[in-house]
């Protein structure tokens, strides 16, 4: 599978508070009538900010987006020729402005490797997207990603064990890519994972924990670049649109 991801931030003149519904309300109704009866769009899934998200999980990765969309395909090539149909849809434009702040949100495309199946219930789902470190080259990068480090991973259980569920997403390069500099920035961006949590707690006690700072994050650091990263913290996943595959 292939996943397009879009991290949307709100116009300026938008409250925070307003924007989610706007963009349930008006935003969402356009793209379903543009695409949404193309079949090669599998699922369309809106990510919601919690409206109280627990302060420590705010102070360790601030808000920087408004919200993110998920479109999934089984194909590149499925993904580019749909976005395409984003990209010159009239009708999103419009619902678009005035409330999406098109340069200031970025997409890409990815090819999707669940590495923990969902375990029990998320709650707070955690995105995390970034560039690879200096001396590696992608692929290297990609292939240590996915079959080293969750091996890493897992010899720490306060880490692994508290991870309700853990998807990589290997970014591509995309050259028919395009959803509408209205809506957001299309870039390359190499590395992205989702993990979920039963609870926020959970959360802050994982990127926390002396084990997760001895073991893990100097794992991570090895193949991908610390400090520069994408983030958005979900506390709800809203399915728009869901086709058997």
């Amino acid at each position: 599978m292939w996943r397009l991801t879009i991290l949307l931030v709100r116009d300026a003149a938008v409250a925070a508070a307003a924007f989610t519904p706007r963009l349930l309300e008006t935003f969402v109704p356009a793209l379903l009538d543009a695409i949404g009866g193309d079949p090669r769009l599998r699922r369309l899934i809106a990510n919601i900010r919690p409206p109280d998200l627990e302060s420590a999980v705010a102070a360790m990765f601030p808000a920087r987006f408004d919200g993110l969309l998920e479109m999934w395909f089984e194909t590149q090539a499925d993904a580019e020729a749909v976005s395409r149909l984003l990209a010159g849809s009239a009708a999103c434009r419009a619902a678009a402005r005035g409330l999406i702040d098109g340069g200031r949100g970025i997409a890409w495309l990815a090819e999707v490797f669940p590495i923990k199946a969902e375990i029990g219930v998320t709650r707070i789902k955690f995105m995390a997207g970034g560039e690879v470190a200096p001396g590696w080259t992608v692929d290297a990068a990609q292939r240590y990603w996915r079959d080293v480090h969750p091996v890493i991973a897992q010899t720490v259980p306060e880490v692994w064990g508290r991870l309700a569920r853990y998807t990589q997403f290997h970014g591509c390069d995309a050259p028919g890519l395009a959803v509408g500099d209205w809506l957001a920035r299309v870039r390359f961006v190499p590395l992205c994972a989702e993990m979920g949590f039963a609870r926020a707690r959970d959360f802050v006690l994982t990127y926390t924990g002396a084990d997760y700072l001895r073991i893990v994050r100097p794992d991570e650091e090895k193949f991908s670049r610390p400090g520069e990263m994408l983030a958005f913290v979900s506390g709800e996943e809203r399915d728009l649109l869901g086709r058997a595959a």
